[in-house]
């Protein structure tokens, strides 16, 4: 395993990940994989699927009725750490988490 695929093991965030459960689609140049985006903050998320693409890759990931672009930091296996080109707004991760408990509640994810 890469020295660049692995995740942080000091954090450094400067914002505290919230826990979600969301269908995402993580679009590439090469092509589109859908995800699920397990934790997210402002400044980035994690995501877990099949294939994902390599640190330092550009995306634009769509989660519902967010749409941003952001750059994968690190990749094990079937999980990745991006960081989004801008910081996401409070209200718009408080909209993802209202989604991810409706998920829940409808027993789709986890």
């Amino acid at each position: 395993m890469l020295a660049a695929e692995l995740p942080r093991t000091s954090d450094t965030r400067c914002s505290a990940r919230e826990p979600v459960a969301l269908a995402a689609s993580a679009l590439a140049l090469d092509r589109s994989r859908s995800v699920i985006v397990s934790d997210v903050s402002a400044e980035g998320a994690l995501l877990d699927g099949r294939d994902l693409p390599l640190p330092g890759e550009d995306l634009l990931v769509v989660i519902g009725s967010l749409e941003s672009f952001a750059k994968v930091i690190w990749r094990t296996g079937e999980k990745a750490g991006i960081r989004f080109d801008e910081a996401i707004a409070q209200e718009k991760i408080a909209t993802m988490k209202k989604e991810a408990d409706w998920m829940k509640a409808a027993g789709w994810y986890r």
